[in-house]
């Protein structure tokens, strides 16, 4: 092809046509001009195709965590809402100053049971590596920004504060309540069925904190699971925001 036009060139230059030679030439450059423009044109629709995917895989990934959380965290409503009966239950027991029941064995731990909240951040990690801006939509994007660094942060860091109160009350139980460690401790212990059988319980009726120590636990675990509740809340309209994006 190459060889065809530059023979018409040294056609029209031989047989004089400066003029007819000039306006080919120009002609000519500008076929390559369009031909590389077309080209570009190409090769950009071809790499916006590649991102779009990429960022339909990536906001897929996104809401499978975010759903994968959510029922990990509604499950940890569920468990602090129930250990909050058992703690009432056993508050009850206390407070009327009812006779030692080996029913209230198993009450003891529930009131100390640790609670945590963790996040699955892969999906996001995996995004940042990505790079942010593939997320066309901005108002969404800063959105999945905000949840994973700022509402995220600021659930785990109210945990922890809770977690850190409820932490001195176990080292309470622990002393007065916690059975002492045998030489078949390990073999006999069973974290599921854990029975706490307290030292001196007619001592624990009496202690004027033991009140207050259970009465706080319960207040910690409703507010942890108020707070859970709120944040799940704005985590599920991401998700809906999210499907709507990739449904577009």
């Amino acid at each position: 092809m190459i060889k065809f036009f530059r023979k018409i060139r040294q056609n029209l230059l031989s047989e004089g046509k400066t003029t007819k030679y000039f306006k080919y030439a120009i002609g000519e450059i500008i076929l390559v001009v369009i031909g590389i423009l077309l080209a570009l044109q190409i090769n950009n629709w071809n790499e916006g195709q590649k991102t779009r995917k990429l960022e339909k895989s990536t906001l897929i990934e996104i809401k499978n965590s975010l759903e994968m959380d959510i029922q990990n965290l509604n499950n940890q409503i569920e468990s602090q809402l129930q250990n909050a009966k058992y703690a009432t239950v056993l508050l009850n027991h206390i407070k009327h100053k009812k006779a030692y029941s080996t029913e209230i064995d198993i009450l003891w731990e529930k009131v100390v049971q640790y609670f945590f909240v963790d996040f699955n951040t892969s999906a996001y990690k995996l995004l940042e590596s990505r790079g942010i801006d593939i997320i066309e939509n901005e108002e969404l994007r800063q959105r999945i920004v905000d949840h994973y660094n700022l509402e995220q942060t600021s659930m785990k860091r109210s945990t922890d504060v809770s977690e850190h109160l409820s932490n001195e009350n176990l080292v309470y139980f622990f002393d007065r309540v916690y059975n002492d460690i045998t030489p078949d401790f390990e073999k006999s212990f069973d974290y599921k069925n854990e029975k706490w059988i307290p030292q001196d319980y007619e001592a624990l009726l009496n202690d004027p904190s033991l009140i207050p120590k259970i009465s706080h636990n319960i207040k910690v675990r409703y507010r942890f699971s108020q707070l859970l509740r709120e944040f799940l809340k704005k985590q599920r309209l991401l998700v809906k925001d999210i499907e709507v994006e990739l449904n577009k």
